[in-house]
């Protein structure tokens, strides 16, 4: 590989990477679990949810570059997905208020079950339709830099990789930060968090049932939802 090649596949890393750390700035469902777990001081927990929110990125990323983005966006697959979204943050939200009450009344919660955040940090994420945007979009945008006169498999995995990798290490370094600072917490600093990550995921349970009746009563007349 000369060197040329080789600066082209850097700002293929570059480039994708920094997609994914954007894309995991905005304040989301898999954000705030993050930030709840951190600042109870589960950071394995914590660092989980961010691993299992970036396998869930990695098989959109797949799927949208290999071919089925067309199919992520087919409005029944959207009706699914949003449909999943509002159980799984009504589950949080449910979560999320009694453990408030629990961190208050009881101290630090010893949370550290690693698979299961592991496992609900996919199923939060992949319940986010705003996942597959983000991929087809950015992957647009990197096609127009015309880096490469043809975009092979591997140069695909690498992007798909680097953006996972952003993902990932934004909201892993999110939970370092807040475990070293949740010394500093007082208590009612954390249950008044609780509270307004409560508020948070209702506003989001919200927007996701809006989205979900728009779709259905965009579908054609007589078409199933599923």
């Amino acid at each position: 590989m000369d060197f040329f090649y080789l600066s082209k596949l850097f700002i293929t890393y570059l480039f994708a990477f920094f997609m994914g750390l954007f894309s995991s700035i905005p304040v989301g469902a898999v954000q705030l679990q993050v930030i709840k777990k951190s600042i109870n001081g589960n950071l394995r927990s914590a660092i989980a949810t961010a691993s299992g929110s970036a396998t869930s990125d990695f098989i959109y990323g797949f799927l949208i570059l290999f071919g089925l983005g067309s199919y992520l966006l087919d409005m029944r697959f959207q009706v699914f997905i949003y449909s999943l979204g509002i159980v799984v943050l009504c589950i949080l939200a449910y979560r999320t208020i009694k453990e408030r009450h629990y961190v208050l009344n009881n101290g630090d919660r010893n949370n550290r079950r690693g698979r299961f955040s592991y496992l609900s940090g996919i199923t939060i994420a992949i319940s986010n339709p705003g996942m597959i945007i983000w991929w087809i979009i950015g992957y647009r945008l990197y096609l127009d830099l015309n880096l490469f006169t043809q975009v092979g498999p591997g140069i695909k995995m690498l992007f798909i990789i680097s953006g996972c990798l952003g993902l990932g290490g934004y909201l892993i370094f999110i939970a370092v930060l807040l475990h070293r600072m949740k010394e500093s917490f007082q208590e009612h600093f954390i249950y008044n968090a609780h509270i307004v990550l409560t508020v948070i995921l209702v506003g989001l349970i919200i927007y996701f049932a809006v989205k979900l009746v728009a779709i259905i009563f965009s579908l054609p007349l007589g078409e199933a939802p599923y």
